[in-house]
């Protein structure tokens, strides 16, 4: 029996080189093989989330351009109105200076101007 009180110190330590040699790597290739899975599911999420980002991008810019054309129109639409007010004003100010008769004749459409001799 005393031959044999090597063999159990020796099992162990062949047991714990291969715990490390065969068991810790084989783990580690699990962690690393679930590391490149979610770098894949990563790269998958950041093709999408370009994809997204271009089509937003190409909404904006016909945005931007409806704005744009909006904005001339109310540029124009501003100039029509203070043409409309400084006539309002001119023909205020005309009238303005009316006596009581041209009065009359301008709401009764009456002419001063004999076109034809009844």
């Amino acid at each position: 029996m005393r031959q044999y009180k090597w063999i159990l110190p020796l099992i162990a330590i062949i047991g714990v080189v291969i715990a490390i040699f065969w068991i810790i790597p084989a783990e580690d290739s699990v962690i690393d093989q679930i590391q490149k899975i979610e770098i894949e599911e990563l790269k998958r999420e950041n093709i999408t989330l370009k994809q997204t980002n271009d089509f937003l991008d190409e909404k904006v810019e016909i945005l931007e351009m409806v704005t744009d054309s909006l904005t001339a129109l109310i540029d124009n639409d501003q100039q029509v109105i203070e043409k409309l007010k400084q006539k309002k004003d001119e023909k205020i100010s005309a009238i303005d200076d009316f006596t009581d008769d041209e009065l009359y004749q301008y709401f009764a459409g009456f002419d001063t101007q004999n076109k034809e001799n009844w």
